[in-house]
């Protein structure tokens, strides 16, 4: 190395030799590196908020199965971005952050805009690292790319104080080799034997079934998924990063709807790289079998759950398991397996039932005034084409659009995860339409989170980037301020200020849209992919729409608090229309210790006066 190189440059060929193609951020005290690395070939995306860099790493990384970089500059750009990085460990993304900090020389001195990132995002992070010694720049930037994607993938902080990436280096970079011998960690296989038995399982099962999540996606087990599934005739859920990677719009497939009149009735329930989370109601009863079979299959140890009783466990890459388990199946004998066509009968009813009541409820919305939330959902569901990216970012707008999409390939569908932060879906969309230029890729998000985020068009347009982003505007924070006064009577209203946000944005060089009426919400779509340009379609949306978990906290609250009978008509009428699954759900809320009381579905639906069978 020669002695006039600095750390500036140090990192930014470290970051090309990691194959770094772009990274997204704000400008501040990483330019030396932004400068540096831009001039090697690698593109920065500046963004107009630091999280809104964080969220586009995230989105490039989960729509490319490879790290996504971000950076960001000394503490409050650290914090800004601190949602983004919880976003990506909640959605087990690999996302690298380059953090810039306070020299050194000033720590716990009260030096200006003193953050220490290592410190801050311990939480969010897989782990973090305060980069003090130049002479080891190289050996963190490596360690931090290889060791973000290996099982579970998920975000690292690497934090530069300030002088280091100006110094210039006096001897070489220590434990570090070149690329040509970097040691690689392979893939693991399961243990024949429990391999085995899991395909014993799944062969004497009359009512098995798989539900498969990121493990699938990062191992790229799409195919091997699909040919057991098949091989086997078991039908398959896919969740998380992972939906598609078993069509949606296969035979054998389900989606998380099933629960109620399917999935209770499983004997078998397999779990492949799926992390068992509140997301899944922890895969406990009323929504689960008590008496089913478990079996999980997770790519590291840590990703086992002992909260359920497990029959069966195998510790492996999802990918190399299922062909261990594809060519023990290969060699079954097929007369020890119980007739699954009841089955498969049962699986064809729920769905079509399903697609019933889903279709019979969105004809009528579809008369109602102003629009309503699934009818926006399938409107979007019927616009999206076979190679899309659908970014989920709305609270209300969540609860409806799973059920419309039909995801057909791993990666399709961009959801929130587990820490569900809001305005995350444009700063993604700036990420996603990177990573796949000429493919559809389409943001519905809410105006509380656009609020948050909706500068970042901006971002957009002045790139290039022609993603489409669907904004349920109600006016209101949760979905429905009327109902926060329905339900809280006492406290003040969430109402939001109604803003033509398409007048805003047209301003910037967005193609923009303005509907009010139904019919208008599909011609305003085909015109937005057609402009080329970012495009927003700012859709008028209803407000009376509840959200069912929110209905769940809302229940429970109103028991803590015993006033019912001080709430208005329309909420007393409300709970009492509900079906008794949904006290059966915010019975098991109160079980979990989550409100600090126990109370049964049965005291809840004699409270709203519901009869009781």
């Amino acid at each position: 190395m020669s002695n006039h190189e600095y750390g500036g440059l140090t990192a930014a060929r470290a970051l090309k030799a990691e194959g770094v193609e772009c990274m997204f951020g704000v400008i501040g005290s990483m330019d030396l590196v932004c400068e540096e690395a831009e001039q090697i070939g690698i593109k920065h995306y500046v963004t107009r908020h630091e999280q809104s860099g964080g969220f586009a790493a995230d989105g490039y990384a989960r729509a490319l199965r490879r790290a996504g970089v971000t950076f960001t500059s000394n503490g409050p750009g650290v914090a800004n971005v601190a949602g983004a990085m919880f976003h990506a460990r909640g959605a087990n993304s690999p996302v690298v952050l380059l953090a810039g900090s306070h020299p050194t020389i000033e720590d716990r001195l009260g030096g200006g805009q003193e953050g220490y990132p290592a410190e801050l995002l311990k939480g969010a992070c897989k782990w973090t690292h305060r980069i003090v010694e130049p002479a080891t720049m190289n050996f963190w930037i490596r360690k931090a790319f290889r060791e973000s994607m290996q099982p579970t993938p998920g975000p690292i902080t690497l934090d530069f104080p300030a002088k280091i990436l100006s110094l210039r280096a006096t001897q070489e970079q220590l434990k570090y080799v070149g690329t040509d011998r970097v040691a690689v960690v392979p893939e693991t296989a399961g243990d024949p034997e429990f391999v085995r038995k899991v395909v014993t399982l799944f062969a004497r099962a009359k009512r098995p079934v798989i539900i498969a999540a990121d493990g699938i996606y990062w191992s790229d087990a799409a195919r091997e998924l699909t040919e057991f599934s098949e091989l086997m005739q078991i039908p398959t859920c896919t969740r998380r990063t992972a939906r598609g990677a078993f069509p949606e719009t296969h035979p054998l497939a389900f989606t998380a709807a099933y629960r109620r009149g399917f999935l209770d009735q499983a004997d078998v329930v397999c779990l492949i790289g799926q992390s068992v989370t509140a997301l899944d109601e922890w895969f406990e009863p009323p929504d689960w079998n008590p008496a089913a079979t478990w079996i999980q299959i997770q790519d590291v140890p840590e990703n086992i759950w002992y909260g359920i009783p497990t029959d069966a466990t195998v510790v492996g890459s999802s990918k190399l398991v299922l062909r261990q388990m594809i060519a023990e199946a290969k060699q079954l004998d097929r007369s020890m397996t119980p007739d699954r066509k009841p089955w498969l009968a049962r699986l064809d009813e729920v769905r079509c039932a399903i697609a019933k009541k889903q279709s019979e409820a969105t004809r009528h919305l579809r008369t109602l005034s102003p629009i309503h939330p699934q009818v926006l959902c399938a409107e979007v569901a019927d616009f999206l084409d076979s190679s899309s990216t659908l970014i989920y970012d709305s609270f209300t707008i969540s609860s409806f659009i799973t059920g419309q999409t039909r995801a057909t390939y791993a990666g399709q569908v961009l959801d929130a995860g587990l820490f569900q932060t809001l305005g995350h879906s444009i700063g993604m969309a700036i990420g996603a339409q990177v990573a796949r230029p000429g493919r559809q890729v389409v943001s519905i998000i809410g105006d509380g989170g656009f609020g948050i985020a909706g500068m970042d068009m901006e971002t957009l347009a002045r790139y290039g980037l022609p993603a489409i982003v669907v904004l349920y505007n109600n006016s209101a924070w949760g979905g429905r301020a009327w109902g926060h006064e329905q339900y809280y009577p006492k406290r003040n209203s969430g109402k939001l200020s109604e803003v033509r946000y398409d007048e805003m944005f047209s301003a910037v060089g967005c193609h923009t849209e303005y509907v009010t009426q139904v019919d208008e919400i599909r011609p305003a779509l085909d015109r937005a992919m057609q402009s080329g340009k970012p495009a927003l379609i700012n859709v008028i949306g209803e407000t009376t729409v509840t959200h069912p978990f929110r209905m769940r906290v809302n229940i429970l609250d109103t028991w803590s608090r015993n006033n019912f009978s001080e709430l208005p008509k329309e909420a007393q009428e409300e709970m009492r229309a509900l079906p008794r699954s949904v006290f059966e759900r915010t019975a098991k809320r109160s079980r979990d210790n989550l409100f600090g009381f126990e109370v049964s579905a049965e005291e809840l639906m004699e409270m709203v006066g519901k009869p009781l069978d």
